[in-house]
């Protein structure tokens, strides 16, 4: 065989077995793809909602009565970012009454009674309410005005003659309110919630309330956001 020959076939077999190498460092060279931070979805308060509450209520200072409070409530949440605010309504009937007897002498005419009741019917609220939210929780503080319902009635026994007479009004005051709400799954949220009622001189001490509740919220849709799983 000649020099040139063997030197042709020297080359050609250099040239298969750089092929695979070559090839391989390429593979090495060529950019990669990496996985991407995919939106991750958060809870979005905004919306109408409607819901129920029931709890305890107590009225007339230290020593006042206390009774069931329970009802509705219905408002709308707007969010931006973080901050949630929007407006809320409830209305609620109460068990809330408180009563007094005593029985009174007259010289000459001899022993009589009386007595009297008042009841607190009715609460209705309407108010303001800014929270700030992180994953499924909504911390908020509600402000706005308050209505009560008042009926009462008295009457007294004295010399065998019988009186009665009995009233009712409307008082209206401001209220102020504090709450956690947590997102159960989708549109069904829970609620805890303490409200203070004042209604001035038109009833004795403020009103105090310890509420929980449930909220469905219409229209749900979670919004994306940034981040990794």
């Amino acid at each position: 065989m000649r020099l040139y020959e063997f030197v042709k076939i020297a080359v050609v077999a250099a040239a298969l077995v750089a092929v695979p190498g070559v090839a391989s460092a390429a593979d090495n060279t060529a950019p990669r793809a990496y996985p991407y931070a995919r939106p991750v979805p958060y809870y979005d308060w905004s919306g109408f909602y409607v819901g129920a509450h029931a709890g305890l209520g107590w009225a007339g200072g230290d020593n006042g009565e206390a009774g069931f409070f329970g009802g509705g409530q219905a408002g709308f949440n707007y969010q931006v970012g973080q901050w949630v605010v929007g407006v809320e309504g409830t209305f609620s009937g109460t068990s809330i009454k408180d009563s007094v007897s005593a029985t009174f002498f007259v010289p000459g005419g001899g022993f009589g009674t009386a007595s009297a009741n008042a009841s607190l019917d009715w609460v209705s609220t309407f108010a303001a309410r800014a929270g700030w939210a992180f994953d499924r929780w909504l911390v908020y503080g509600k402000l706005g005005g308050a209505w009560a319902h008042v009926s009462a009635d008295a009457s007294a026994t004295f010399a065998g003659l019988h009186a009665a007479v009995s009233t009712d009004r409307t008082a209206s005051g401001w209220m102020l309110g504090v709450g956690t709400e947590y997102a159960i799954r989708d549109n069904w949220t829970a609620k805890f919630e303490y409200n203070m009622l004042s209604f001035g001189d038109d009833l004795d001490g403020k009103v105090h309330v310890l509420k929980a509740g449930v909220n469905y919220r219409f229209g749900f849709n979670p919004g994306p956001v940034v981040g990794k799983y």
